[in-house]
């Protein structure tokens, strides 16, 4: 588990931190040595949330070696827990992934980014997560015939995102409305999703392929 004090929008510590800090001590310094020795394949998720996600993932794709980030302390300490608790490995760290160019040393095979903070006002849209600088970065990391996958709940944040790989030249099958709406298929059983779900936001979850 690394920590980072990379600049980010937004909050990076909510009310239960205090309680969560006692964690702190199993926190290390990032180096590329490290990184280096995280075997292949790999699959980095961006924004782990409350973390059930990714752990589910990494329990039924032990084959898989899975690396989560997340800039917000309070959910990367509860996760550092539960990963005590049930004995599982896995890789998570707190920074802002966009400046974090130790982990881009790797080759990915998939990309997860679900939820990330929308930032629906105009003049906020420049502190996305998913952004041109960030596709670009994870482009050049990205193996051939790798994933990227996005999930959110604001139709605007959905078709920058589109627009966005679609420059880079991605390969996007069947994004029609069928395919990207909420669905048995495209359901992530995330906190997030759950709370649009409640809120009766409409979802929208696409897949894309990197063929060059």
């Amino acid at each position: 588990m690394f920590e980072s004090k990379n600049k980010y929008f937004g909050r990076k510590k909510g009310k239960s931190f205090a309680r969560l800090e006692q964690f702190q001590k199993y926190l290390v310094s990032p180096s590329k040595d490290f990184f280096k020795q995280i075997e292949k394949p790999r699959v980095l998720e961006i924004g782990i949330g409350d973390g059930e996600k990714i752990s589910a993932d990494a329990k039924l794709h032990s084959k898989i070696n899975y690396i989560g980030c997340d800039i917000f302390a309070d959910a990367f300490f509860v996760l550092s827990v539960t990963l005590r608790k049930i004995h599982l490995d896995l890789v998570v760290f707190h920074l802002n992934i966009q400046t974090s160019y130790l982990l881009f040393q790797l080759n990915i095979l998939m990309y997860s980014v679900f939820f990330p903070d929308p930032w629906p006002k105009t003049k906020h849209k420049r502190r996305r997560t998913f952004n041109s600088e960030l596709v670009q970065t994870l482009s050049s990391k990205l193996k051939k015939n790798g994933y990227i996958h996005f999930a959110t709940d604001h139709g605007d944040y959905f078709l920058d995102a589109l627009v966005l790989l679609q420059d880079q030249g991605y390969r996007m099958d069947n994004i029609s409305p069928n395919s990207w709406k909420y669905n048995e298929f495209n359901a992530l059983d995330t906190k997030f999703e759950k709370k649009a779900l409640d809120k009766n936001h409409k979802l929208f979850y696409f897949s894309v392929l990197k063929n060059y």
